[in-house]
């Protein structure tokens, strides 16, 4: 498993093949999808699994928000440390949603507003480009308000604060991870509607 990877994804990427009895790639990243944003500010790396289509800027039909592919296509859709660059992430969190197939997994990870920002208001100590700062709940309120009740479920949800050095003050990068795991299974709606 020697994948050049960008180095937030790559920073627990043997962890998630091993964690828990069946390993988090095995049970929400099987068949095929997309990693969003993977290369970040690094040229020559790779998707997170070889089954993962590299979707960045650069990427053929792609506009930066419009993927092109079909509704339903894709079993899993993977976004590490991306969420927070993008304006709109009502649209972006959509159209991850509509390509997914219906028993798909969403997988957003994005850093931790006390682990990595460590500061209330924006701007970022450490990345000028980040649009908006994370504590958990306001991962779940993101997706709350992007996409339509009963069309999803929670699966996991965890801070990852593997190898964090709670030493080290506000003024210097945080070392370790220092993100938030967010995995949401796309579901078959009810007939019935919420009244």
């Amino acid at each position: 498993m020697s994948r050049v990877l960008g180095p937030e994804t790559a920073k627990r990427h043997m962890d998630r093949h091993k964690c828990w009895v069946i390993g988090f790639y095995q049970h929400y990243m099987q068949g095929i999808g997309l990693d969003i944003g993977y290369k970040g500010s690094m040229p020559d790396v790779l998707p997170v699994l070889p089954s993962a289509i590299g979707i960045d800027h650069d990427y053929p039909g792609y506009d930066g928000v419009w993927l092109p592919f079909g509704d339903q296509t894709q079993d899993y859709v993977f976004s590490s440390h991306c969420l927070e660059h993008i304006p709109n992430y009502d649209t972006a969190l959509q159209e991850w949603f509509r390509v997914l197939k219906v028993g798909g997994y969403l997988i957003v990870i994005v850093p931790h507003k006390w682990l990595y920002e460590k500061k209330e208001i924006l701007p970022s100590r450490w990345n000028s480009d980040h649009k908006r700062y994370y504590p958990p709940s306001a991962v779940l309120q993101e997706i709350e308000e992007s996409l339509e009740p009963n069309t999803w479920r929670l699966r996991h949800m965890r801070d990852n604060d593997d190898g964090y050095d709670y030493a080290i003050g506000p003024d210097q990068h945080p070392t370790g991870c220092y993100e938030i795991e967010c995995v949401i299974q796309k579901i078959q709606p009810p007939t019935w509607e919420i009244k």
